[in-house]
């Protein structure tokens, strides 16, 4: 049985998306915390959770900061932010806290569990965001779309695509060992550490051609 947490402290949100997931997955548990303190002491209690769900505003409580923390004392389970605020800046403090996803509030039931299975199957799921770069952003010297090459290019599309490195090495035609090491180019050219925070940093410089998300 597959066990699920959402920490959201709106009643009406958290219920409503309790019932569209006991709806679709009647054999799912989904356990409810109003609190990250909550949440913790729920998951201290459910050690076999696998995915936590994080509201980006928890009044006095941050959510970003409630990932990072659920992070650090159950690094196995997926984290994902939830929030009816989806821009480039809430999407990259997401990615940084360790989150494998995000998840808008205007989703409707089909495509929140349809993102839900591709997170718990190992994907991520990344909406494209609302706000458009700051123009601080575009000056601040960052990478410019041409530093990476085609074939880097390449994989980038076909990670965003959701494809493991063995997956992008078959369809290439080359080594995984091969795959890594662009991708590690990759993660020096735009900065960043992580598989999610190269694509957040892809889309943001235009380098995808579609949405970092899939139905």
């Amino acid at each position: 049985m597959r066990k699920l947490l959402i920490l959201d402290d709106h009643p009406l949100y958290r219920e409503g998306v309790v019932a569209a997931l006991r709806a679709a997955t009647p054999s799912a548990a989904v356990l409810c915390a109003a609190s990250p303190d909550e949440a913790l002491a729920v998951l201290a209690t459910h050690p076999d959770v696998e995915l936590a769900m994080v509201d980006l505003k928890l009044g006095a409580h941050d959510g970003i900061a409630a990932l990072a923390t659920i992070g650090v004392a159950h690094p196995g389970i997926v984290r994902v932010l939830i929030s009816a605020e989806c821009s480039a800046t809430v999407l990259c403090a997401a990615a940084r806290a360790g989150a494998q996803g995000f998840l808008p509030k205007s989703h409707s039931a089909a495509q929140l569990l349809a993102a839900l299975e591709l997170l718990l199957d190992g994907g991520v799921y990344w909406p494209p965001a609302d706000a458009p770069r700051d123009h601080a952003e575009h000056a601040s010297g960052a990478t410019s779309p041409t530093a990476l090459t085609a074939r880097q290019l390449e994989v980038l599309q076909l990670l965003s695509r959701g494809l493991s490195n063995a997956a992008i090495g078959a369809h290439l035609g080359v080594t995984e060992r091969t795959v890594k090491a662009h991708l590690q180019s990759v993660f020096e050219q735009l900065e960043v550490h992580s598989r999610v925070q190269a694509l957040i940093r892809a889309r943001e410089l235009g380098l995808l051609q579609h949405a970092l998300y899939w139905q």
